[in-house]
């Protein structure tokens, strides 16, 4: 097998300047959006191979989340419906999104991204594409898109649901949300679907206006075989805040870049994430808290459950620039172990370039406690009963987090889990 440390441009998927014209004019895209992807091509196709060297990608071979052709199929079918009930749109690679009347009636801004004028909107500002090669590669070769907008003191009743459903082969979808002043939202982005072919490159961007308010819900729930790589960028202004849940779960091998660059005095970034892994799935979650400005305060609380032979790997970042004295960030990542075979990576770093801050991580990776499945076995619990409750408790504290129109869902999937666990299962 070749070093792919040492990996050469032509090992990147092909995709030519015809192929961004061809797929421009498919989605009836404006001549300045055409002009923007073909210099993301440029970056695409001189961008270097991800450093196996560094941590970053120490753990993940990104030639198995790439897809071999980035363009999307013809006549893609998901089999995934338009929801009906609460506001919701459906993102089907190689189509124009489609919402339904209640997002219609939400008081939402919805564009589809093909229509917009990266002149006009702040596209590729968060996450550029010289951010990496997976960047690059969507910025030159998205192939679904949308754009929402939360005017200036609007506060979203309802939770707005992105649906995303992963194709046969690529799927590259592109989000791109704008918060405007004093506005107040949650959009729950939901990823799902593909199969054994598929391989999805997602880039999401944030931008929270002054004294705006969003709550961001990225649940990856893939079917067994998919794979892929999501990238998510937040851009707070003064006094902006950002909760953001991540919800791990399905696909064989899945990396998420998540981060939030706090640019304005007095903005906040608050996250937590849970990954429940079982089989031989490998779940690489790398986070980024970016002070820019001064009294930003950020706060992240990761945790990971693995069993069988699954891998959780945790990076985290938090950099604190010379110009956010008074900043507060805080950093913890808790990984359990549900098996001898389970493994558990986590890394967590500081840059703190400037005093008066106050600054502080932790990161534990343990088996279960035997004396804890003791203490409840000997109050009549069966082992295996035992065992689920307590990881149930590990993780319950995030669930809770998740708005209630997706929790269900999720409750099923983490239930179904723990239950073959119970019985031996996710071996």
């Amino acid at each position: 097998m070749a070093d792919l440390a040492l990996a050469t441009a032509q090992d990147r998927p092909p995709i030519t300047a015809p192929d961004v014209a061809s797929l421009s004019r498919a989605l009836g895209e404006t001549e300045n959006l055409t002009r923007w992807r073909q210099r993301a091509l440029a970056v695409y196709l001189e961008a270097p191979w991800p450093d196996r060297v560094r941590h970053l990608w120490r753990f993940s071979d990104p030639a198995d989340l790439l897809p071999e052709a980035p363009l999307p199929p013809p006549d893609v079918n998901v089999g995934t419906r338009l929801p009906e009930e609460g506001p919701a749109v459906l993102i089907v690679p190689g189509q124009l999104p489609r919402w339904n009347a209640a997002a219609a009636a939400a008081g939402l801004v919805l564009s589809p991204l093909s229509h917009g004028d990266p002149t006009a909107w702040p596209l590729g500002e968060a996450v550029p594409a010289t951010h990496g090669l997976f960047e690059a590669l969507n910025a030159a070769a998205w192939s679904s898109g949308l754009c929402v907008r939360v005017p200036r003191g609007r506060k979203l009743a309802a939770p707005l649901r992105v649906v995303l459903p992963a194709a046969p082969g690529a799927s590259l979808p592109r989000l791109l949300v704008l918060v405007e002043s004093g506005a107040e939202a949650t959009i729950i982005e939901d990823h799902l679907g593909g199969g054994e072919q598929t391989r999805v490159v997602g880039v999401s961007e944030l931008f929270l206006a002054p004294n705006s308010h969003l709550r961001h819900v990225l649940v990856q729930r893939w079917e067994t075989g998919a794979a892929g790589h999501l990238t998510l960028r937040g851009r707070l202004e003064r006094d902006a805040s950002l909760f953001a849940v991540l919800a791990t779960f399905g696909g064989r091998r899945a990396k998420l870049d998540v981060g939030a660059v706090l640019d304005g005095e007095g903005s906040r970034s608050e996250m937590v994430g849970v990954t429940l892994g079982e089989g031989r799935q490998h779940l690489d979650h790398h986070t980024r808290h970016e002070h820019r400005a001064g009294r930003t305060f950020s706060n992240l609380d990761f945790r990971a459950a693995v069993s069988g032979r699954a891998r959780s790997t945790y990076t985290g970042l938090i950099r604190i620039d010379t110009g956010a004295p008074g900043s507060e960030a805080y950093q913890e990542n808790r990984n359990l172990l549900l098996s001898p075979r389970a493994h558990a990576d986590t890394i967590p770093e500081l840059e703190i370039l400037t005093d008066e801050v106050s600054c502080s991580h932790g990161a534990t990776v343990a088996p279960v406690d035997p004396e804890h499945v003791f203490y409840l076995q000997s109050r009549g619990i069966p082992a295996a009963e035992a065992l689920r409750l307590i990881v149930r408790g590990f993780l319950e504290e995030t669930l809770q987090r998740i708005p209630q129109s997706l929790r269900p869902a999720l409750e099923e999937l983490v239930a179904g889990r723990l239950n073959r666990l119970g019985r031996g299962g996710g071996r």
